[in-house]
């Protein structure tokens, strides 16, 4: 494939943003060339941190249960394989990361 050949696959909204009253995207995330790369506010919790592992929480029974609705794997079982390997994630030693505030942009 020529470089300029490239296909990037943007998901669409999730059903009930449009319309909305209020909604706020929090996190992107891309896997390019291998390497993840995640674009989101740190200041979207900034009155409590914690709720960024609550998130990250909710986030897992989603894919966990879109998983098991596929029919990949039972909801339970694709839950813990996502819990183990957050964990292991979480734990591990990661290279220096690069990162710079961008701002953010309204719609």
């Amino acid at each position: 494939m020529a470089e300029d050949d490239s296909e990037q696959i943007e998901l669409l909204p999730p059903d009930g943003i449009e319309g909305a009253q209020e909604a706020v995207e929090v996190l992107r995330a891309w896997v390019a060339d291998g390497s993840l790369h995640v674009t989101f506010d740190p200041e979207t919790f900034s009155h409590d941190i914690s709720e960024w592992g609550r998130l990250l929480s909710d986030v897992a029974v989603h894919i966990a249960n879109a998983v098991a609705l596929d029919g990949q794997m039972p909801f339970a079982e694709a839950l813990r394989a996502v819990h183990e390997a957050y964990d292991k994630g979480v734990t591990e030693q990661h290279p220096e990361m690069a990162g710079k505030i961008i701002g953010r942009a309204t719609h």
